[in-house]
């Protein structure tokens, strides 16, 4: 329970930043699950030291450090959705959810990679591999991460899928605390599934789509994915609003 040790005084947050940052730099060439990486999140990490020894606690993610897909509008990292023509792009205001995450103490770390615009527009006959984009190249497996060698599918394809469009790949490879993918039809359960995740497509409407790269408004939601069923819910409550 990392809450629980953050309250302990057995670790702080700035700890746990650097602790990421170091297994993002240690195995990020291999697995390739972040797009962008927060620049600043050792100075986030220390504010929100500084507001917990002065007793205050913005909430249940209070210093913990996720990352968001990046269909979702960050405005201190650029919101790609893995499409060349916006990398770089840097949106000119936040997504709800990730004001609610910040709302709720969370340090958004990085911006994980994706399937190019969350894989509509690659489809049959020619479609690219899952967890492929032009930004941010292929993503790969954590329990098996080289490429496939057989001759049919030898371009550069993972050997063993990373599941739908969402990333789980640095959540289950200790990278973060826990990621926010979003749902058309099977985009957080089928990475969750593929990576040994937990995972929830919320109810349509139950989180904020505000400042996130749609597809279709019937189906779209963003949803958590986490280690744990608890982590979920945490993160799910938190996405909601101060009011869940």
């Amino acid at each position: 329970d990392m809450q629980k040790a953050l309250k302990e005084k057995r670790v702080t947050s700035r700890e746990l930043v650097v602790e990421y940052l170091t297994r993002i730099a240690m195995y990020e060439d291999k697995l390739n699950a972040a797009i962008n990486v927060n620049s600043n999140p050792i100075e986030e990490a220390e504010q929100l030291d500084r507001e917990r020894a002065e007793g205050r606690i913005r909430g249940p993610l209070h210093g913990i450090p996720i990352a968001l897909k990046d269909n979702i509008h960050t405005t201190d990292m650029p919101t790609t959705g893995g499409a060349m023509a916006f990398e770089g792009y840097v949106p000119p205001y936040e997504a709800t959810l990730t004001k609610n995450l910040r709302e709720a103490g969370a340090i958004i770390i990085a911006k994980t990679g994706l399937s190019e615009l969350a894989n509509y527009v690659a489809g049959a006959p020619t479609a690219m591999p899952g967890n492929y984009n032009a930004v941010g190249g292929q993503g790969y497996n954590p329990y098996d991460p080289r490429k496939d060698p057989r001759e049919a599918t030898a371009d550069g394809r993972p050997a063993l899928g990373t599941g739908g469009s969402s990333s789980g790949i640095g959540t289950a490879a200790n990278f973060w605390a826990g990621n926010i993918g979003s749902e058309t039809s099977g985009s957080v359960l089928s990475p969750s599934n593929a990576n040994m995740l937990a995972g929830t497509k919320p109810t349509l409407g139950r989180i904020s789509r505000y400042g996130i790269i749609p597809i279709t408004a019937d189906q779209d939601t963003a949803g958590p994915m986490g280690k744990t069923v608890a982590d979920v819910a945490i993160m799910l409550g938190a996405m909601e609003g101060a009011a869940p």
